[in-house]
């Protein structure tokens, strides 16, 4: 009796703080096993304090269990054929503790059915028996439920399948408790008794899950794959049609953009903007579909220009502006890609300066684009992460104006575009794979009326500014390539921040997206 004062003395100091203390669960497990309580019988007086295991007990609650062993207040004992051992009890924290508790009480352990069953639950199902299907119900009929999974279904009565509880906590600090009833690779949903509750897995901070009353183990499942946490929202320039979360903050190498709801996002060409066309690209999300397999969307989006360099836009169509000067028989006819610019290079022969076609008073255009894109990914049927593809058709008014604009030197020289470039146009179509948890394979094909190909080397020049203005693609040069393709690879760093190579302009790809502030 004595032992037990000194250990109720020692913990009663603290009991007025939240988190129990190791004092406190020596006190227990010492205390329980001099009383001859098995394992099992100690987990039922713990779980009716709404905990699952020791750790999760606050100290006020860890005191009340302490009388309550002491003088044996409302509890049963049976006759134990295995009581606790205080020694093969220590534990570091939660998970190795209960790992040992559910060794020791193997034979005692009556596992907790699931109380909640229900028609469109989907995720890994445990049952009595040991197995673990993953599939979704599809019904539920005398007191069986028929659930589909990738090899067929299977009619399993409700009283074989253990309740599967999450505790979690989020990096927000919040907590919460309850039955899995959906499970997928980006979020989960908790059954409470306030309603459902739906949490993104990038969001959580620590979580353990309880099978049947029992703590699982926190090992990962070396079958199991899933994709970096943040979602690509196009491939290279080519948007696809998934949206960024609502208040999740973009940036990439060209935008930066925001999740306003779950159905409008908005970014814009940081670039552009600076240099003074203010200009901002909506997308917005007309159709959406979602199962445990697959995701299919459309959306529709624009972008609108204010006032859109016409060095910009003659850079865009370099091949499509032909140069008349009849004063120089080499230049004349040559595409605009074909001849050489000040500022774009050695001049070597004669050098044009595409200052003095463009009227000072009037070198900017506005003018909108807009495109349509169906896309849709799915689970890979390898089980590595997921595979998508996107296919889209896009047009401005680019053009539309711009052809009627003379663009004249002094010495009488002048840039045509040639009328079948007159409605510009893109039609394409992006792939997407996950090789590994880190690493996506991307490729995009395309139709394209403005595409060209340009070297490496120059196309860094352009976008730092050596050639033309910077953060923007304005040169001149590179090769027509109206039909093309271009593949390359996306590693996350982390769960936010991608980086991208690929083989084309722009060759180097980031995206980094924030959901917290």
């Amino acid at each position: 009796m004595k032992k037990y004062t000194f250990l109720v003395i020692a913990v009663m100091n603290f009991i007025y703080t939240s988190t129990i203390l190791e004092a406190q669960i020596d006190a227990i497990m010492t205390i329980s096993a001099d009383k001859g309580y098995t394992q099992e019988q100690l987990n039922s007086i713990i779980r009716e304090y709404g905990v699952y295991s020791l750790p999760e007990l606050s100290q006020v609650q860890a005191a009340a269990i302490i009388n309550r062993l002491q003088n044996d207040i409302n509890l049963k004992k049976t006759k134990s054929t295995q009581p606790i051992n205080p020694k093969e009890a220590k534990y570091n924290n939660a998970v190795t503790y209960q790992q040992t508790v559910n060794n020791m009480i193997e034979k005692d352990f009556e596992p907790i059915l699931a109380e909640i069953l229900e028609v469109g639950m989907s995720k890994y199902f445990y049952l009595v028996d040991g197995n673990r299907i993953r599939g979704e119900i599809i019904k539920i009929i005398d007191q069986k439920c028929h659930i589909e999974t990738t090899e067929g279904i299977l009619e399993i009565p409700m009283k074989d399948i253990l309740e599967e509880t999450i505790v979690l906590t989020k990096t927000d600090d919040t907590r919460y408790k309850g039955a899995l009833i959906k499970e997928d690779s980006e979020k989960l949903v908790l059954k409470s008794e306030y309603g459902d509750v739906t949490i993104l897995k990038k969001e959580i901070e620590k979580m353990e899950r309880f099978h049947g009353g029992r703590l699982a183990p926190q090992v990962e499942s070396r079958k199991t794959f899933d994709q970096g946490e943040d979602e690509l929202i196009g491939v290279f320039f080519d948007n696809n049609a998934f949206l960024l979360e609502p208040n999740t903050f973009f940036l990439s190498a060209m935008s930066i953009g925001y999740g306003l709801t779950d159905i409008f996002m908005m970014t814009t060409r940081y670039g552009s903007s600076f240099g003074g066309d203010l200009n901002l690209q909506p997308k917005l999300r007309v159709w959406h579909k979602k199962t445990s397999s697959r995701e299919q969307a459309v959306s529709i989006g624009l972008g609108l220009h204010r006032a859109y360099p016409k060095r910009s836009i003659l850079s865009k169509y370099s091949h499509a502006f032909i140069m008349n000067d009849p004063s120089n028989a080499e230049t004349d006819g040559e595409t605009l890609n074909k001849l050489e610019w000040e500022g774009e290079g050695d001049c070597s022969d004669f050098c044009y300066n595409i200052e003095d076609f463009i009227n000072p008073e009037d070198d900017t255009e506005f003018f909108v684009e807009g495109y349509i894109v169906y896309s849709s990914k799915r689970k890979n049927p390898t089980g590595r992460g997921k595979v998508g593809y996107s296919v889209g058709l896009k047009t401005s008014t680019m053009l539309f104006d711009i052809e009627k604009d003379s663009f004249i030197n002094s010495d009488g020289a002048k840039l045509e575009l040639d009328k079948k470039y007159s409605v510009p146009y893109r039609l394409y179509a992006t792939f997407e794979y996950d090789l590994q948890k880190r690493v996506k394979f991307v490729g995009s094909m395309w139709v394209d009326n403005s595409s060209r190909a340009m070297k490496f080397d120059k196309a860094i020049k352009d976008y730092m500014g050596d050639i033309g203005a910077p953060l923007a693609f304005d040169a001149f040069g590179g090769d027509e390539s109206l039909m093309d393709f271009d593949f390359g690879f996306m590693y996350s760093v982390n769960n936010n921040f991608r980086i991208g190579l690929h083989f084309q302009q722009p060759y180097i790809d980031i995206h980094w997206e924030f959901f917290e502030f």
